[in-house]
């Protein structure tokens, strides 16, 4: 098949969907799903871990380039291929269960808070989008946005529940010390396989195939 063969393969550290392992693996539930896809098809090639805003431009610009967890927004919808569905997922806007003061009624409300998000991801997209970035902080990782949180330099940020757990896990917080605020039901909560739109539509139809095959 040509261009089967010649697939790059980008991500982000985005614990516990996928993330650098041991012996340079990309480890997680997510990349599980990706890497068996590969071994299936037997395509020899390495999944590429690196931050996301820069995971996100090489997918845009360079054909043959495939990118996973990715969230499908209308603003990127025509952007991409998608392959098609990993797992799915839903995302929060939270914050200390300690701080009463904070109340969300309408998204509009985040206007009133400092708000914690990661450069270029699905939540900075969406929220650029409805013109609601003037009091962000932008960081590079989400863990650096939960940290900001406990420390109190971010009011709200927005995670998904496991992802939570997993970050809580490092740093030695639980569930319980925060709260659900706001569900951004707007988002698509599907975490696809996309690939950039100069992939030969037969490879794109081949992974398809492939990622629907019953286990």
């Amino acid at each position: 098949m040509p261009g089967l063969n010649q697939l790059k393969i980008v991500t982000e550290d985005l614990p516990p969907y996928q993330m650098s392992g041991k012996n340079g693996r990309v480890e997680g539930i997510a990349a599980e799903k990706v890497a068996k896809l590969l071994a299936d098809l037997n395509i020899k090639a390495d999944i590429e871990v690196m931050p996301w805003a820069r995971a996100y431009k090489t997918a845009v610009d360079e054909p043959g380039t495939l990118i996973f967890s990715m969230v499908r927004t209308p603003d990127r919808e025509a952007l991409f291929h998608w392959v098609g569905v990993l797992m799915s997922t839903k995302t929060y806007l939270i914050a200390l269960q300690e701080r009463r003061d904070i109340k969300m009624e309408k998204l509009s409300d985040l206007l009133n808070y400092k708000v914690g998000v990661k450069r270029d991801d699905v939540v900075f997209q969406y929220l650029s989008g409805k013109n609601l970035l003037d009091t962000t902080v932008v960081l590079p990782e989400t863990l650096v946005t939960l940290k900001m949180l406990l420390r109190g330099r971010a009011d709200i940020i927005a995670a998904s529940p496991i992802h939570l757990d997993y970050m809580c896990g490092k740093i030695g917080c639980k569930r319980s010390d925060f709260k659900f605020l706001f569900e951004l039901d707007e988002l698509s909560s599907d975490f696809y396989l996309a690939a950039n739109r100069q992939t030969p539509s037969e490879v794109i139809s081949l992974l398809k195939q492939q990622l629907t095959e019953p286990d």
